[in-house]
C-alpha cells in the first residue's frame, strides 16, 4: 500500500465493451500505512467528503485475508456490499498488491465475509453464500405506500433475500418494470425508511424475467440508508445475487446478466452465476477514475 493515505475512485458493473459509457456504481478506496489507525471520525469525515454511495478504508491485506471498513456519506458501516468490495479488489491489483488469478477473503468490522477473485480483463468476482429466505407476504400493504403503482406480480410471494445485506425481494411482470421506470421520481422516501426500520431490512429489490427464458433480467433497487437523493441504487451485486441464488429458474452452475435500472435509464451490468449449496458469485468490469490525497478536501464525487 502507498505510505501516504490517497483516495481512489472508479466504477463497478461497467459495460466491459464499452467502460467509457458511464455506466455502473461509483466507489472510493482509502488505502495508505497510516489509514488503519485512523479513528471513526476522521473516517466519516473522507467518506462524506468523497461524495462515492461507497467508501472502503483498507485496514489490512495479510496474504489472502483483506480486512475493511465500508462507509456510506452518512456514515453508516455496511457489512457486505459488492461494489465496494469490488472496487477496493480492483484497486489493490492496480497498485500490484493482488496479482490475475489471486483469491482473497474479505471481512469487515461488521463480520460479514465475501471471497474475491481477480480476473483477467479488469473483472472482479465476489463469491458469496445466501442465507436462508424470510417469508414476508405481511409486508405486501406497506408497498403501496412507497410505489405510485402496483408493483407486486400476481400470485407472487415476497421474501427477504440476503448474502449479508437483507432486502425485500419483489417480482414484478415487464410491464410494471417498463412503466415503474418512468415514476420512479413519485417513490416515498419517508415509507420506506419506515418500512426498513420495522422490517429490518436494507431496502427493496425489484425484477423482471426475460419473457422468452423467464431468467432474471431487469432491476431496480430501492433503499434509503444513503438518503432521499440516492434512494434508487444504480447498481446492487448483493441483492441481485442473492435473488439469483433463491431462483428457482436458474440452474447451479448457470450464469445470467442483469441490466439494473436508475431513473436515467440502464446504469450497470451485473454477471452472476449461481452455485450450489447457496454459493452465488457476482462481479463484472471495473474502472478507476482518479487518485488524489485522502484528505485534500476535493469535490465530492458523482
Amino acid at each position: 500500500m502507498p505510505q501516504t493515505a490517497c483516495l481512489v475512485t472508479g466504477s463497478a458493473f461497467v459495460d466491459v465493451d464499452d467502460p467509457g459509457s458511464g455506466l455502473g456504481n461509483p466507489f472510493a478506496v482509502v488505502l495508505g500505512d497510516d489509514v488503519p489507525a485512523w479513528d471513526l471520525e476522521r473516517r466519516r469525515t473522507v467518506a462524506r467528503r468523497s461524495g462515492a454511495p461507497e467508501t472502503v478504508f483498507v485496514n489490512a491485506l495479510r496474504g489472502s485475508q483483506l480486512e475493511i471498513t465500508v462507509l456510506t456519506p452518512t456514515g453508516q458501516e455496511l457489512g457486505a456490499c459488492a461494489h465496494g468490495f469490488i472496487g477496493a479488489v480492483h484497486t489493490l491489483a492496480a497498485t500490484g498488491a493482488l496479482a490475475s488469478g489471486d483469491e482473497v477473503e474479505i471481512r469487515t468490522s461488521a463480520t460479514a465475509a465475501a471471497v474475491a477473485s481477480v480476473r483477467p480483463g479488469d473483472v472482479v468476482m465476489l463469491r458469496f453464500v445466501s442465507r436462508p429466505p424470510r417469508p414476508a407476504d405481511d409486508l405486501g400493504p406497506a408497498l403501496t405506500g412507497i410505489f405510485p403503482l402496483p408493483v407486486r406480480r400476481p400470485g407472487s410471494t415476497l421474501e427477504i433475500l440476503s448474502v449479508g445485506s437483507p432486502k425485500l425481494t419483489v417480482e414484478v411482470t415487464p410491464e410494471t418494470f417498463a412503466l415503474l421506470r418512468t415514476q420512479l421520481h413519485l417513490l416515498d422516501f419517508d415509507n420506506l425508511l419506515h418500512l426498513q426500520r420495522t422490517a429490518e431490512i436494507n431496502g427493496v429489490h425489484l425484477f423482471c424475467r426475460d419473457p422468452q427464458t423467464l431468467l432474471p433480467a431487469q432491476s431496480i433497487q430501492v433503499n434509503a440508508y444513503l438518503g432521499e437523493d440516492l434512494m434508487i441504487d444504480r447498481a446492487t451485486g448483493v441483492s441481485n445475487a442473492a435473488q439469483v441464488s433463491a431462483d428457482p429458474y436458474v440452474r447451479p452452475g448457470q450464469q445470467v446478466q442483469i441490466a439494473q435500472y436508475s431513473r436515467q435509464g440502464r446504469t450497470a451490468i451485473l454477471s452472476i452465476i449461481k452455485g450450489h449449496h447457496g454459493e452465488v458469485q457476482v462481479g463484472g468490469a471495473v474502472t478507476l477514475t482518479s487518485r488524489r490525497p485522502a484528505d485534500d478536501g476535493a469535490a465530492p464525487v458523482h
